[in-house]
């Protein structure tokens, strides 16, 4: 699906259904809470999401050793991916 990305580029993207608890949607929407504030910025909670998900492959970068090197290089992969097509904004951890 093809919509309008930060700074009016369009940018492919998969639709995903995720399924929180009340706790889980409380948690997403105080951090997205927090992060407009830090970043100055009106960031959704799908920003607040894409956000934990580039902190959490850069946690396990840096400062855990993942096993596994086919495991560990898709991680970094990933992460990297993520980072050279940053389209977030300020929303980031």
């Amino acid at each position: 699906m093809d919509v309008p990305g930060r700074g009016g580029a369009g940018k492919d993207r998969t639709e995903l259904r995720v399924q929180l608890t009340a706790q889980e949607r409380t948690g997403l929407t105080a951090l997205a809470a927090g992060l407009r504030g830090v970043a100055e910025s009106d960031l959704s909670e799908e920003d607040a999401l894409v956000a934990a998900l580039e902190l959490a492959l850069t946690r396990l970068i840096d400062d855990f050793e993942v096993p596994d090197p086919v495991a560990r290089e898709e991680v970094q992969r990933a992460r990297d991916d993520l980072r050279a097509h940053w389209i977030r904004g300020a929303a980031t951890l």
